[in-house]
């Protein structure tokens, strides 16, 4: 028979053990979480390996990715992070699924807008996806716009070289008319685009563009605008056209037949491509008989192209 003191003593000692093991793990596990931190971890293999390891599923599995890619940004942000992966994650997704168009525009707005902001490379990889999205997806005009906004709204800032600069307009130009024919973007954006074609010296492409958009235009504030810009556009794209045909006409003077009197060379010389003038819009036809002075178009267009950025909506949502 056991001595019950013995028992006794036993089941006090096993009391003793578990108290005691249930505060050293508390406290170790308290010791552990103090010393834990967020590490900025990339898993996933090379999306060529991905694609073998999906056999055959490739869209399902670049939807599963997206899904990684998604909750990585979001602790990215809430941890303060830099997040440096979003273009891996990025390529891997459009790697396996070329057509997945949400995710070309996730990585040209994730790619920008970081807790830390984006440097002038990681705008520059940005806007390469947007880019190859346009290629890929011609018709689309959001994706249009998303690329033109991004260009020139968060790049062109960066920037000091003023070449670089009239290029990159130029170039975000191009998408956002591909964004207006689409019916993308907002309402002033065909008067935005026919601004910077104008200050490129490109008027006859300036006054097409505003005409070929004002069907598309439901507001009539902005049409009465456009009807204006049109107007102005034209008589100066004319008035430009008249001289330099005019500067052609003594140079070939000058160069053929010097000694005649213009009114002669007139008769003698190369004859003057009057085709070559600019033809009225009939768009141009009604703003001229809407205004009758110059002085209603001055500022047709200067509270689009004054815009900040900050007024501009973000390009394609927060993701």
């Amino acid at each position: 028979m056991r001595d019950p003191k013995r028992v006794l003593g036993g089941i006090l000692v096993l009391a003793l053990l578990c108290v005691a093991t249930r505060a050293v793990r508390v406290r170790a596990m308290e010791h552990y979480g103090d010393t834990q931190k967020y590490e900025d971890m990339y898993y996933l293999p090379s999306a060529e390996w991905l694609g073998v390891m999906s056999l055959g599923h490739k869209k399902a599995l670049a939807d599963l990715v997206w899904m990684k890619a998604l909750v990585y940004f979001g602790d990215e942000f809430a941890q303060g992070g830099s997040v440096n992966h979003v273009f891996r994650y990025g390529e891997v997704i459009v790697s396996l699924d070329p057509d997945f168009a949400r995710a070309y525009q996730w990585v040209g707005v994730a790619g920008i807008y970081t807790p830390d902001g984006a440097t002038v490379e990681e705008t520059r990889r940005a806007i390469d996806f947007l880019e190859r999205a346009t290629r890929r997806f011609p018709d689309n005009g959001d994706i249009a716009w998303d690329a033109g906004a991004t260009i020139a709204y968060e790049l062109v800032p960066m920037l000091d070289d003023p070449d670089e600069k009239a290029a990159l307009r130029q170039r975000a130009t191009e998408h956002m008319m591909v964004a207006a024919r689409q019916g993308a973007g907002p309402a002033w954006l065909a008067m935005v685009n026919a601004n910077q074609l104008r200050d490129a010296g490109r008027l006859e492409q300036a006054a097409r563009h505003l005409e070929e958009m004002y069907g598309t235009v439901d507001n009539e504030d902005v049409r009465a605008r456009m009807r204006s810009e049109i107007a102005s556009l034209r008589s100066r794209a004319h008035a430009e056209a008249f001289t330099h045909a005019n500067q052609e006409f003594e140079r070939a003077h000058q160069e053929s037949y010097p000694y005649l009197p213009p009114s002669l060379f007139l008769l003698v010389g190369e004859p003057i491509d009057l085709n070559a003038l600019p033809a009225r819009g009939f768009v141009a036809e009604e703003a001229m008989q809407d205004h009758d002075s110059a002085a209603d178009v001055a500022d047709v267009a200067s509270d689009a192209s004054d815009a900040e950025p900050e007024d501009v909506a973000d390009p394609s949502g927060a993701p």
